[in-house]
Protein backbone atom coordinates (compact mmCIF):
# COMPACT_ATOMS: atom_id res chain seq x y z
CA UNK A 1 0.00 0.00 0.00
CA UNK A 2 1.31 3.48 -0.80
CA UNK A 3 0.18 6.93 0.30
CA UNK A 4 0.19 9.61 -2.37
CA UNK A 5 -0.47 13.13 -1.05
CA UNK A 6 -0.91 15.70 -3.82
CA UNK A 7 -0.43 19.39 -3.30
CA UNK A 8 -4.12 20.03 -3.88
CA UNK A 9 -5.12 18.25 -0.65
CA UNK A 10 -6.92 15.39 -2.43
CA UNK A 11 -7.69 12.26 -0.42
CA UNK A 12 -5.10 9.51 -0.17
CA UNK A 13 -5.26 7.01 -2.95
CA UNK A 14 -4.98 3.31 -2.14
CA UNK A 15 -2.88 1.19 -4.43
CA UNK A 16 -2.93 -2.59 -4.08
CA UNK A 17 -0.22 -4.96 -5.29
CA UNK A 18 -0.89 -8.56 -6.24
CA UNK A 19 2.02 -10.33 -4.56
CA UNK A 20 0.89 -13.66 -5.99
CA UNK A 21 1.47 -12.40 -9.50
CA UNK A 22 4.69 -14.08 -10.73
CA UNK A 23 5.46 -10.97 -12.75
CA UNK A 24 5.49 -8.80 -9.62
CA UNK A 25 8.91 -7.45 -8.70
CA UNK A 26 9.95 -4.92 -6.14
CA UNK A 27 13.00 -2.76 -6.38
CA UNK A 28 15.15 -3.38 -3.32
CA UNK A 29 18.06 -1.44 -4.63
CA UNK A 30 19.99 -4.60 -5.45
CA UNK A 31 21.02 -5.03 -9.04
CA UNK A 32 22.52 -8.20 -10.46
CA UNK A 33 23.21 -9.15 -14.04
CA UNK A 34 22.14 -12.71 -13.24
CA UNK A 35 18.53 -13.73 -12.62
CA UNK A 36 17.70 -14.17 -8.94
CA UNK A 37 15.01 -16.80 -9.37
CA UNK A 38 15.98 -20.47 -9.27
CA UNK A 39 14.01 -23.39 -10.54
CA UNK A 40 13.09 -26.17 -8.11
CA UNK A 41 15.91 -28.32 -9.48
CA UNK A 42 18.41 -25.47 -9.19
CA UNK A 43 17.34 -24.80 -5.62
CA UNK A 44 17.80 -28.45 -4.71
CA UNK A 45 21.22 -28.48 -6.37
CA UNK A 46 22.33 -25.44 -4.36
CA UNK A 47 21.04 -26.96 -1.13
CA UNK A 48 22.85 -30.22 -1.87
CA UNK A 49 26.03 -28.29 -2.68
CA UNK A 50 25.84 -26.60 0.74
CA UNK A 51 25.25 -29.96 2.41
CA UNK A 52 28.20 -31.47 0.58
CA UNK A 53 30.39 -28.56 1.61
CA UNK A 54 29.48 -29.16 5.26
CA UNK A 55 30.10 -32.90 4.89
CA UNK A 56 33.52 -32.25 3.39
CA UNK A 57 34.41 -29.92 6.26
CA UNK A 58 33.34 -32.61 8.71
CA UNK A 59 35.45 -35.16 6.80
CA UNK A 60 38.46 -32.89 7.18
CA UNK A 61 37.72 -32.26 10.86
CA UNK A 62 37.59 -36.00 11.50
CA UNK A 63 40.77 -36.58 9.48
CA UNK A 64 42.73 -33.84 11.26
CA UNK A 65 41.44 -34.88 14.70
CA UNK A 66 42.34 -38.53 14.14
CA UNK A 67 45.81 -37.59 12.93
CA UNK A 68 46.53 -35.17 15.78
CA UNK A 69 45.07 -37.21 18.65
CA UNK A 70 45.99 -40.77 17.71
CA UNK A 71 48.93 -41.07 15.30
CA UNK A 72 50.93 -37.83 14.90
CA UNK A 73 54.54 -38.32 16.06
CA UNK A 74 53.49 -41.60 17.70
CA UNK A 75 55.48 -44.81 17.85
CA UNK A 76 53.26 -47.26 19.67
CA UNK A 77 55.02 -50.28 21.12
CA UNK A 78 52.72 -53.03 22.18
CA UNK A 79 52.06 -56.56 23.26
CA UNK A 80 49.34 -58.24 21.26
CA UNK A 81 47.25 -61.23 22.30
CA UNK A 82 45.72 -63.00 19.32
CA UNK A 83 42.68 -65.14 20.16
CA UNK A 84 41.66 -67.58 17.45
CA UNK A 85 38.10 -68.85 17.26
CA UNK A 86 37.29 -72.53 16.96
CA UNK A 87 35.01 -71.69 14.01
CA UNK A 88 37.84 -72.10 11.52
CA UNK A 89 39.35 -75.13 13.22
CA UNK A 90 38.45 -78.43 11.59
CA UNK A 91 36.59 -79.70 14.64
CA UNK A 92 34.68 -76.37 15.04
CA UNK A 93 34.38 -76.85 18.80
CA UNK A 94 31.60 -74.90 20.57
CA UNK A 95 30.72 -74.43 24.23
CA UNK A 96 27.49 -75.46 25.94
CA UNK A 97 25.82 -72.24 24.72
CA UNK A 98 26.70 -72.88 21.10
CA UNK A 99 29.36 -70.16 21.05
CA UNK A 100 32.75 -70.73 19.45
CA UNK A 101 35.67 -71.18 21.79
CA UNK A 102 38.49 -68.66 21.88
CA UNK A 103 41.99 -70.13 21.83
CA UNK A 104 44.54 -67.95 23.63
CA UNK A 105 48.20 -68.30 22.58
CA UNK A 106 50.94 -69.19 25.02
CA UNK A 107 52.89 -66.07 24.21
CA UNK A 108 52.04 -62.53 23.24
CA UNK A 109 53.39 -60.82 20.16
CA UNK A 110 55.42 -57.63 20.25
CA UNK A 111 54.59 -55.01 17.64
CA UNK A 112 55.56 -51.46 16.70
CA UNK A 113 52.96 -49.21 15.09
CA UNK A 114 53.70 -45.94 13.29
CA UNK A 115 51.90 -43.64 10.89
CA UNK A 116 53.02 -41.01 8.41
CA UNK A 117 51.22 -38.17 6.70
CA UNK A 118 51.92 -37.81 3.01
CA UNK A 119 51.00 -35.16 0.47
CA UNK A 120 49.41 -36.50 -2.70
CA UNK A 121 50.30 -33.36 -4.68
CA UNK A 122 51.32 -29.76 -4.22
CA UNK A 123 48.33 -27.87 -2.78
CA UNK A 124 46.65 -25.30 -5.01
CA UNK A 125 44.17 -22.50 -4.35
CA UNK A 126 41.40 -24.83 -5.53
CA UNK A 127 42.13 -27.32 -2.73
CA UNK A 128 39.66 -26.17 -0.09
CA UNK A 129 40.07 -29.49 1.72
CA UNK A 130 43.39 -31.17 2.47
CA UNK A 131 44.43 -33.83 -0.02
CA UNK A 132 46.97 -35.41 2.35
CA UNK A 133 46.72 -39.08 3.29
CA UNK A 134 47.70 -41.09 6.38
CA UNK A 135 49.69 -44.28 5.90
CA UNK A 136 49.82 -46.79 8.77
CA UNK A 137 52.42 -49.48 9.34
CA UNK A 138 52.39 -52.27 11.90
CA UNK A 139 55.52 -54.35 12.31
CA UNK A 140 55.58 -57.52 14.39
CA UNK A 141 58.92 -58.11 16.14
CA UNK A 142 60.02 -61.59 17.20
CA UNK A 143 63.24 -63.19 18.42
CA UNK A 144 63.41 -66.57 16.72
CA UNK A 145 66.23 -67.86 18.91
CA UNK A 146 63.84 -67.66 21.87
CA UNK A 147 60.55 -68.45 20.16
CA UNK A 148 60.33 -72.05 19.05
CA UNK A 149 56.59 -72.05 19.71
CA UNK A 150 56.06 -69.38 17.05
CA UNK A 151 58.06 -71.44 14.58
CA UNK A 152 55.88 -74.49 15.13
CA UNK A 153 52.81 -72.31 14.82
CA UNK A 154 53.97 -71.08 11.43
CA UNK A 155 54.48 -74.61 10.18
CA UNK A 156 51.06 -75.67 11.45
CA UNK A 157 48.94 -72.76 10.22
CA UNK A 158 50.65 -70.12 8.14
CA UNK A 159 47.39 -68.27 7.53
CA UNK A 160 45.90 -68.36 11.01
CA UNK A 161 48.39 -66.26 12.92
CA UNK A 162 51.29 -64.01 12.17
CA UNK A 163 53.19 -66.59 10.12
CA UNK A 164 56.21 -65.86 8.00
CA UNK A 165 54.59 -66.84 4.74
CA UNK A 166 51.63 -64.61 5.55
CA UNK A 167 53.88 -61.55 5.68
CA UNK A 168 55.95 -59.33 3.50
CA UNK A 169 58.98 -59.84 5.69
CA UNK A 170 62.47 -58.53 6.04
CA UNK A 171 65.29 -59.41 8.42
CA UNK A 172 67.70 -57.66 10.67
CA UNK A 173 70.28 -60.10 11.98
CA UNK A 174 71.70 -59.05 15.30
CA UNK A 175 74.51 -60.67 17.25
CA UNK A 176 74.71 -60.14 20.97
CA UNK A 177 78.14 -61.75 21.31
CA UNK A 178 76.78 -64.71 23.22
CA UNK A 179 74.89 -66.54 20.53
CA UNK A 180 71.60 -68.27 20.94
CA UNK A 181 70.90 -71.84 21.88
CA UNK A 182 73.82 -74.14 21.08
CA UNK A 183 75.87 -71.16 20.05
CA UNK A 184 73.48 -70.07 17.30
CA UNK A 185 73.09 -66.44 16.43
CA UNK A 186 70.07 -64.67 17.82
CA UNK A 187 67.97 -63.33 14.99
CA UNK A 188 65.37 -60.62 15.34
CA UNK A 189 62.74 -60.53 12.62
CA UNK A 190 60.51 -57.62 11.81
CA UNK A 191 57.50 -58.56 9.76
CA UNK A 192 54.89 -56.21 8.34
CA UNK A 193 51.39 -57.19 9.39
CA UNK A 194 49.47 -57.87 6.15
CA UNK A 195 46.03 -57.67 7.71
CA UNK A 196 44.24 -54.47 6.81
CA UNK A 197 42.06 -52.51 9.19
CA UNK A 198 42.00 -49.29 7.19
CA UNK A 199 42.48 -48.07 3.61
CA UNK A 200 46.09 -48.23 2.45
CA UNK A 201 46.01 -44.44 2.19
CA UNK A 202 43.50 -42.98 4.62
CA UNK A 203 42.06 -39.71 3.29
CA UNK A 204 39.43 -37.21 4.34
CA UNK A 205 36.70 -38.88 2.28
CA UNK A 206 37.24 -42.11 4.20
CA UNK A 207 35.62 -40.53 7.24
CA UNK A 208 32.18 -40.64 5.64
CA UNK A 209 29.69 -43.03 7.24
CA UNK A 210 29.74 -45.72 4.52
CA UNK A 211 33.48 -46.32 5.00
CA UNK A 212 33.06 -46.99 8.71
CA UNK A 213 35.81 -44.73 10.09
CA UNK A 214 35.27 -42.19 12.87
CA UNK A 215 36.75 -40.71 16.04
CA UNK A 216 35.13 -39.11 19.06
CA UNK A 217 36.89 -37.88 22.18
CA UNK A 218 39.73 -40.30 22.94
CA UNK A 219 38.16 -43.21 21.04
CA UNK A 220 38.19 -44.15 17.37
CA UNK A 221 37.19 -46.92 15.00
CA UNK A 222 38.54 -47.97 11.61
CA UNK A 223 37.64 -50.75 9.21
CA UNK A 224 38.41 -52.39 5.89
CA UNK A 225 36.37 -54.78 3.78
CA UNK A 226 36.84 -56.97 0.75
CA UNK A 227 33.95 -57.62 -1.60
CA UNK A 228 32.95 -61.06 -2.77
CA UNK A 229 35.21 -62.02 -5.62
CA UNK A 230 38.07 -59.85 -4.35
CA UNK A 231 38.72 -56.15 -4.45
CA UNK A 232 39.43 -54.26 -1.26
CA UNK A 233 36.87 -51.74 -0.11
CA UNK A 234 37.46 -48.48 1.64
CA UNK A 235 39.45 -46.85 -1.15
CA UNK A 236 36.77 -45.36 -3.39
CA UNK A 237 37.46 -42.63 -5.92
CA UNK A 238 33.89 -41.26 -6.21
CA UNK A 239 32.94 -37.99 -4.57
CA UNK A 240 29.14 -38.08 -4.29
CA UNK A 241 27.52 -39.52 -1.20
CA UNK A 242 25.57 -42.09 -3.22
CA UNK A 243 28.65 -43.23 -5.12
CA UNK A 244 30.60 -43.56 -1.89
CA UNK A 245 27.87 -45.73 -0.39
CA UNK A 246 27.76 -47.95 -3.47
CA UNK A 247 31.53 -48.33 -3.52
CA UNK A 248 31.49 -49.60 0.06
CA UNK A 249 28.43 -51.83 -0.09
CA UNK A 250 28.62 -55.61 0.17
CA UNK A 251 28.22 -58.42 0.28
CA UNK A 252 31.75 -58.86 1.62
CA UNK A 253 34.00 -61.87 1.95
CA UNK A 254 36.21 -60.19 4.57
CA UNK A 255 35.58 -57.46 7.11
CA UNK A 256 38.24 -56.24 9.54
CA UNK A 257 37.30 -53.82 12.30
CA UNK A 258 39.33 -51.97 14.91
CA UNK A 259 38.11 -50.10 18.00
CA UNK A 260 40.61 -48.22 20.15
CA UNK A 261 40.78 -46.02 23.24
CA UNK A 262 43.72 -43.76 24.12
CA UNK A 263 44.54 -42.62 27.64
CA UNK A 264 47.53 -40.30 27.68
CA UNK A 265 50.58 -42.31 26.66
CA UNK A 266 48.85 -45.69 26.60
CA UNK A 267 46.09 -47.21 24.52
CA UNK A 268 44.12 -50.42 24.12
CA UNK A 269 42.77 -51.71 20.83
CA UNK A 270 40.61 -54.63 19.79
CA UNK A 271 41.00 -55.90 16.23
CA UNK A 272 38.36 -58.26 14.85
CA UNK A 273 38.74 -60.25 11.63
CA UNK A 274 35.61 -61.64 9.95
CA UNK A 275 35.54 -63.97 6.95
CA UNK A 276 33.05 -66.14 5.11
CA UNK A 277 33.47 -69.89 5.53
CA UNK A 278 34.73 -72.03 2.70
CA UNK A 279 31.72 -72.89 0.58
CA UNK A 280 29.60 -70.15 2.12
CA UNK A 281 29.26 -68.37 -1.21
CA UNK A 282 27.64 -71.43 -2.77
CA UNK A 283 24.99 -71.59 -0.05
CA UNK A 284 23.92 -67.96 -0.18
CA UNK A 285 24.41 -64.81 -2.21
CA UNK A 286 24.79 -62.98 1.09
CA UNK A 287 26.96 -65.37 3.12
CA UNK A 288 27.52 -64.91 6.83
CA UNK A 289 30.76 -63.44 8.10
CA UNK A 290 32.32 -65.42 10.95
CA UNK A 291 34.83 -64.15 13.48
CA UNK A 292 38.24 -65.66 12.77
CA UNK A 293 40.48 -63.85 15.25
CA UNK A 294 40.28 -61.09 17.82
CA UNK A 295 43.51 -59.33 18.70
CA UNK A 296 43.89 -57.32 21.90
CA UNK A 297 46.64 -54.69 21.67
CA UNK A 298 48.12 -53.16 24.82
CA UNK A 299 50.42 -50.33 23.77
CA UNK A 300 52.56 -47.53 25.14
CA UNK A 301 54.19 -44.55 23.43
CA UNK A 302 57.88 -45.17 22.78
CA UNK A 303 58.22 -47.96 25.39
CA UNK A 304 57.18 -51.56 25.78
CA UNK A 305 54.33 -52.19 28.24
CA UNK A 306 55.26 -54.03 31.43
CA UNK A 307 53.44 -56.72 33.37
CA UNK A 308 53.39 -54.39 36.38
CA UNK A 309 50.99 -51.95 34.74
CA UNK A 310 47.51 -52.46 36.15
CA UNK A 311 45.97 -50.66 33.19
CA UNK A 312 47.14 -53.56 31.04
CA UNK A 313 47.52 -56.52 33.39
CA UNK A 314 45.31 -55.71 36.35
CA UNK A 315 42.24 -57.80 37.25
CA UNK A 316 40.26 -59.17 34.30
CA UNK A 317 37.02 -57.62 33.20
CA UNK A 318 35.28 -54.27 33.50
CA UNK A 319 33.97 -53.83 37.03
CA UNK A 320 30.33 -54.94 37.10
CA UNK A 321 30.38 -55.77 33.39
CA UNK A 322 29.88 -53.27 30.60
CA UNK A 323 29.10 -49.84 31.99
CA UNK A 324 26.31 -49.22 29.46
CA UNK A 325 25.28 -52.41 27.60
CA UNK A 326 24.25 -51.48 24.04
CA UNK A 327 21.13 -52.72 22.25
CA UNK A 328 21.82 -56.08 20.59
CA UNK A 329 18.48 -56.67 18.90
CA UNK A 330 16.05 -59.54 19.36
CA UNK A 331 16.78 -62.65 21.39
CA UNK A 332 17.71 -64.46 18.19
CA UNK A 333 20.16 -61.73 17.15
CA UNK A 334 21.58 -61.43 20.67
CA UNK A 335 22.58 -65.11 20.46
CA UNK A 336 25.24 -64.05 17.92
CA UNK A 337 27.11 -62.02 20.52
CA UNK A 338 29.81 -63.02 22.96
CA UNK A 339 31.83 -61.20 25.61
CA UNK A 340 35.49 -61.41 26.55
CA UNK A 341 36.93 -60.14 29.83
CA UNK A 342 40.46 -58.81 29.47
CA UNK A 343 43.27 -58.19 31.91
CA UNK A 344 43.47 -54.52 32.75
CA UNK A 345 39.88 -53.86 33.88
CA UNK A 346 38.55 -54.26 30.35
CA UNK A 347 35.71 -56.06 28.60
CA UNK A 348 34.89 -56.33 24.92
CA UNK A 349 31.48 -57.27 23.48
CA UNK A 350 31.26 -58.39 19.85
CA UNK A 351 29.30 -60.54 17.39
CA UNK A 352 30.91 -63.87 16.52
CA UNK A 353 28.85 -64.02 13.33
CA UNK A 354 27.48 -61.21 11.13
CA UNK A 355 24.49 -61.51 8.82
CA UNK A 356 24.66 -59.84 5.41
CA UNK A 357 21.05 -60.64 4.56
CA UNK A 358 19.05 -57.41 4.85
CA UNK A 359 15.90 -59.39 5.65
CA UNK A 360 17.38 -60.93 8.79
CA UNK A 361 16.62 -59.35 12.18
CA UNK A 362 14.48 -56.64 10.56
CA UNK A 363 17.58 -55.08 9.07
CA UNK A 364 19.00 -54.22 12.50
CA UNK A 365 22.68 -53.39 12.68
CA UNK A 366 25.45 -54.56 15.00
CA UNK A 367 27.66 -53.25 17.78
CA UNK A 368 31.19 -53.76 19.10
CA UNK A 369 31.89 -52.33 22.56
CA UNK A 370 35.17 -51.83 24.41
CA UNK A 371 34.98 -50.90 28.12
CA UNK A 372 38.30 -49.99 29.76
CA UNK A 373 39.38 -48.34 33.01
CA UNK A 374 43.04 -47.36 32.44
CA UNK A 375 43.24 -44.98 35.40
CA UNK A 376 40.96 -42.56 37.19
CA UNK A 377 38.53 -42.47 34.27
CA UNK A 378 36.48 -45.27 32.75
CA UNK A 379 35.60 -45.31 29.06
CA UNK A 380 33.26 -47.32 26.88
CA UNK A 381 33.42 -47.01 23.10
CA UNK A 382 30.51 -48.43 21.07
CA UNK A 383 30.92 -48.92 17.35
CA UNK A 384 27.38 -49.22 16.00
CA UNK A 385 27.25 -50.24 12.38
CA UNK A 386 24.70 -51.19 9.76
CA UNK A 387 23.37 -54.59 8.74
CA UNK A 388 22.80 -56.25 5.38
CA UNK A 389 24.95 -55.29 2.41
CA UNK A 390 25.81 -51.96 4.09
CA UNK A 391 27.48 -53.79 6.97
CA UNK A 392 30.67 -51.80 6.55
CA UNK A 393 28.82 -48.53 7.08
CA UNK A 394 28.88 -46.80 10.43
CA UNK A 395 25.77 -45.62 12.25
CA UNK A 396 27.72 -43.88 14.98
CA UNK A 397 30.65 -44.15 17.35
CA UNK A 398 29.55 -43.43 20.91
CA UNK A 399 31.78 -42.80 23.91
CA UNK A 400 30.75 -43.04 27.55
CA UNK A 401 33.06 -41.41 30.09
CA UNK A 402 32.75 -41.59 33.87
CA UNK A 403 35.00 -41.41 36.93
CA UNK A 404 35.94 -45.02 37.58
CA UNK A 405 34.97 -45.29 41.25
CA UNK A 406 31.66 -43.52 40.53
CA UNK A 407 30.63 -45.78 37.66
CA UNK A 408 28.11 -47.78 39.68
CA UNK A 409 26.42 -44.61 40.88
CA UNK A 410 25.98 -43.26 37.35
CA UNK A 411 25.42 -46.55 35.55
CA UNK A 412 22.38 -46.27 33.21
CA UNK A 413 19.38 -48.08 34.70
CA UNK A 414 16.91 -47.83 31.84
CA UNK A 415 18.24 -50.82 29.91
CA UNK A 416 20.13 -50.85 26.60
CA UNK A 417 19.37 -47.94 24.33
CA UNK A 418 21.06 -45.76 21.78
CA UNK A 419 22.47 -42.46 22.96
CA UNK A 420 20.35 -39.46 22.18
CA UNK A 421 22.47 -36.72 20.68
Amino acid sequence: MSNNNDNNGSEDELEFYDYDNPEFEIDQGVYDEFPTRLTADQTEEEIEAMRESRRRKNDEFQFETYYKEFVKNCEWRGEWTVYETSTFIQENVKDENGLPKLVKPKREIKAVCTSTREATHTPTEDDNITTDVIVHEEVVVTNEAMDDSLKSRREKDVDGGFGRTAFESFRDEMEDGKGGKEGKKETTTREVNPRKYWPAKLKTLDFRGPQGNMCVGNAYTLCWGEKLGGGGGGEPTPTSLVDVANANSGPLQKLNIEVGIRYGEIRMRSKLDYEIKEGGLFKSKTPKLFLKTITVCRERLGQWPTKKEKAFYGPSGATGGLFDPPPVGSEAQAANYMQLDLEGYATVLFPHVLEQDSNKYDGNGWCISLDWTPGKMRYQADRKFLGGKLIKGLKTLELSEVVGDQAEEYRPRGGPEDMRQ
